[in-house]
């Protein structure tokens, strides 16, 4: 079942001769990790915003949770989404880490003695409860990533979107921001959206949607996506370190397994031969 539906949707920026989005449908399945993935310009973070009504929809419909997103319902749609950026810098607003956190509850005018509760809560769900009391300044571009996606956690929404949201983080906070998610859909049951060019993030997920010059070119299960290299190479999207293994074992005429396989997977399966 779907808790996003984007039916016909399309946006032209103002002042811009060329839609950004051309007639978009496309579902995001309940409590699954959808990664959508392009080139920069391919309106993958318009996207994003239209379906949390950063921008309104020009053409077309959005439903979120049952909820059409509109100037009606922005509150509400609001409630429903989390929504994390690309550069945690510009997301502080807090003079300490708790702070931080507190603030978009105090936007809500939740109780303070639910708000302690919350912090500590979510805090503790990114592994950054020893930080409370500290500086942003003080924090790894890591770890104020991990705080901006605990400010979202506190508010309790259903659906956490990510745009770009490790594109700014060094190779190891990445991967502990990726594990993060991963934790955080399966032990909490979130919805996530993830915007990415970098089809090696989609490893994780469920879903992939590769869009391209403002059309959706394909959509599917993660596994059948990224195991097809005529369709990645037509968009010239990079291939996840596995499949690009495997390609070169089958030009020295070796065989492996048509399934898709992660670096785990993929160093058992070597193991074994």
């Amino acid at each position: 079942m779907a808790i996003v539906e984007v039916k016909g949707v399309s946006y032209t920026y103002p002042g811009s001769n060329e839609p950004t989005l051309n007639d978009i449908t496309v579902s995001f399945p309940t409590k699954e990790w959808t990664t959508i993935i392009g080139h920069n310009g391919s309106g993958k973070s318009t996207l994003a915003r239209l379906i949390d009504e950063l921008i309104p929809t020009s053409a077309g419909e959005i439903i979120v949770d049952g909820v059409p997103v509109d100037a009606e319902h922005v509150g509400d749609v609001h409630q429903k989404i989390g929504f994390v950026f690309q550069n945690p810098e510009n997301q502080f607003v807090g003079t300490t880490v708790e702070d931080d956190v507190a603030f978009g509850l105090e936007n809500h005018q939740v109780p303070r003695d639910k708000m302690q509760f919350r912090i500590k809560q979510a805090l503790n769900d990114v592994n950054m409860l020893e930080f409370a009391k500290k500086e942003p300044a003080q924090l790894s571009g890591g770890q104020k990533q991990r705080v901006a996606i605990a400010g979202i956690l506190s508010l309790r929404p259903k659906i956490l979107i990510f745009d770009e949201a490790t594109s700014m983080l060094d190779p190891q906070a990445r991967l502990n921001i990726i594990q993060l998610l991963k934790k955080l859909k399966v032990e909490k049951g979130f919805t996530i959206i993830a915007i990415s060019h970098d089809p090696a993030e989609a490893v994780a997920g469920d879903n992939v949607v590769i869009l391209d010059h403002g059309k959706i070119m394909a959509s599917g299960k993660t596994t059948d996506i990224l195991t097809n290299h005529d369709l990645m190479n037509r968009y010239n999207l990079g291939l996840p370190f596995t499949e690009q293994l495997k390609a070169k074992l089958k030009a020295k005429g070796i065989p492996s397994p048509e399934v898709y396989l992660d670096e785990e997977q993929m160093i058992q399966w070597l193991s074994q031969q």
